[in-house]
């Protein structure tokens, strides 16, 4: 019998075991933080508090033998202000768990959004509002537009976005061979940069329209 999530009014993820239903882990998030608690004797509680949390990045690699895949990781990363990073993997082997597995990395993706990472979405949603100059995951942001890797401004009406599952791509609708892709397995807090971009792009149109 397969376990699923269970979550309750305090925001509590708890992850079931590969073989056994016995829940291995719980994720508690707090106002204050996170809160990750092993089902181990040789390892305790480790607590994130929230105004430590700097960003986070997010994916699936696959666990291959000699000839064929037989497996899966997802896995999420947080990393705090002094750049330590805090992990959290579910590993489904020959398909088992993989479901249920998916589900739970989704909810966790989801509840870091919501608890923590709105916030600095806000934050740089606040920043562009008034005109402030800033840098988020390689992308430096002006009052007239986006430049990476020490290019020209790319102006906001010339921008567009394209989203896949993996990664998402910034290029130039008049040229796109000036385009740029930001990965959610590797590239610190682009899931950010994706909802900012696509928000700020929307307003602008919205503006010419």
């Amino acid at each position: 019998m397969l376990i699923f999530m269970r979550m309750n009014a305090t925001n509590t993820i708890e992850i079931p075991g590969l073989i056994t239903q016995k829940i291995t882990q719980k994720l508690v998030f707090n106002t204050d933080g996170i809160t990750i608690q092993k089902n181990s004797p040789f390892a305790g509680s480790a607590f994130l508090p929230a105004t430590n949390i700097a960003a986070f990045r997010y994916g699936v690699s696959w666990v291959r033998g000699y000839k064929f895949v037989f497996g899966r990781q997802y896995f999420i990363e947080v990393q705090n202000y002094d750049r330590k990073i805090s992990r959290i993997k579910l590993g489904s082997y020959y398909g088992i768990r993989k479901e249920v597995y998916g589900r739970l990395w989704n909810d966790i993706i989801q509840q870091l959004w919501e608890n923590y990472f709105v916030n600095l979405f806000n934050y740089y949603h606040d920043l562009y509002k008034i005109n402030q100059t800033f840098e988020l995951c390689g992308i430096t942001f002006h009052f007239a537009g986006i430049c990476w890797d020490q290019q020209d401004i790319l102006p906001w009406h010339t921008i567009a976005v394209s989203s896949y599952s993996t990664y998402f791509m910034i290029y130039n609708c008049q040229n796109k061979k000036q385009c740029k892709s930001k990965n959610f397995a590797n590239d610190w807090n682009a899931v950010i940069l994706q909802v900012l971009l696509k928000e700020i792009v929307k307003e602008r149109n919205v503006m010419l329209s």
